[in-house]
């Protein structure tokens, strides 16, 4: 047998092996997501609130430090909800009223289409029926799913448990993990874990900054062009800039419609190219200014990545297959000693990338 055939074989089977377990353990993680997404949510949380954690406990206890951080952030979550459900509650009409208008600009834009643009506004006018008659009933709707409910308020509480336990407590949990693995691993895996903790915490704060600017500027942008829901199209936006890429744009595109439906054409135009202005800063302003080489994954990898979590888990799979992958990607460089624990370049020749060998054309041998 040929060496290379069987060094590939060698390969093939334990790649198969390595490639099964993990389909097994991301199925199970997700058949599961009253206790995965938690676990997932509480690292983000304990990731973004560990400095301000850390710096309190210049003053105070760990615990003490922890609960106020947690708390704090809480507060905040609790209190920007609270202002929207109270902004969509005062003003129940008006919102009505806005997605009337949004109705009214699909059907004049359907009846407008050529050939059977008439006939497709009937189901404009079955839905826009079926909203006057239900309205005042879908939050009521929403609200009675019992089993949603429940499980919304056990991930809630299980999350912020496990986030203030991870805060306080996380650094002697992560030292019994790594106690668990051969000695000669332990350092190896130890340096691992925090380089990807690090990482996951660059992540999760610079994007949260850049879900902000993006809010706010496409907010600011539509209410000067008289967009209606400014407030639930900005929140869409801030949300969808946690998807790299697609996200912002993808959300924001939907802000373009309904302006489009609503204002007319021209203040469309100048919120799409609002739009497309701030993807562009996303790309070559905020991410190297705000996080560095934090993220250092190509755009490809960035795709596949989003692919592959949308595919197994939905939207919560889009929201945490770039985390993930960043976070697994900087524990492999430095595994594998490409970069040190600060995520800097090692400078080792061995992992410069070796240059081709020069092909000597030889000439034909002349006979005698």
């Amino acid at each position: 047998m040929p060496p290379a055939l069987a060094l590939a074989a060698a390969w093939g089977w334990r790649m198969l092996i390595v490639g099964a377990v993990l389909y097994l353990v991301v199925t199970f993680l997700v058949g599961i997501p009253v206790v995965s997404v938690p676990i997932f949510l509480a690292l983000l949380f304990a990731a973004l609130l560990h400095r301000p954690a850390g710096f309190l406990r210049r003053f105070l206890p760990d615990w003490s430090a922890a609960l106020l951080v947690l708390l704090g952030a809480v507060v905040a979550i609790g209190g920007i909800i609270g202002f929207v459900a109270f902004r969509i509650g005062g003003n129940a009409d008006s919102l009505f009223n806005q997605v009337q208008q949004v109705f009214d600009g699909v059907r004049t834009l359907v009846q407008r289409l050529p050939g059977g643009g008439g006939g497709s506004a009937d189901l404009v006018d079955k839905m826009q029926k079926w909203v006057e008659s239900n309205y005042s009933n879908l939050l009521s709707v929403a609200l009675s799913a019992g089993r949603f409910i429940v499980e919304l308020i056990t991930g809630l509480v299980l999350t912020l448990f496990l986030t203030l336990f991870f805060l306080t407590d996380g650094e002697r949990q992560w030292g019994w993990v790594v106690r668990l693995l051969p000695s000669r691993a332990r350092p190896v895996v130890n340096g691992a874990g925090k380089r990807a903790f690090s990482v996951l915490s660059g992540w999760i704060g610079g994007t949260a900054i850049i879900a902000v600017i993006h809010a706010v500027v496409i907010g600011v942008a539509m209410w000067l062009l008289g967009t209606p829901l400014v407030l639930a199209l900005a929140l869409l936006v801030f949300f969808g800039s946690f998807i790299p890429i697609v996200g912002a744009f993808v959300f924001g595109g939907l802000a373009v419609m309904v302006t489009l439906l609503t204002v007319g054409l021209w203040p469309a135009v100048i919120l799409l190219a609002v739009l497309v202005v701030e993807d562009l800063l996303e790309g070559h302003l905020y991410q190297p200014l705000i996080m560095g080489r934090t993220v250092g994954l190509h755009p490809v990898v960035i795709v596949i990545a989003l692919t592959v979590g949308t595919v197994l888990a939905g939207i919560m799979g889009a929201f945490a297959s770039i985390p993930v992958a960043a976070a697994v990607s900087a524990a492999v460089k430095y595994v594998t000693g490409v970069e040190d624990i600060h995520g800097n370049a090692v400078p080792d020749a061995r992992h410069e990338v070796p240059q081709a060998p020069t092909i000597v054309r030889r000439s034909p041998m002349r006979g005698p």
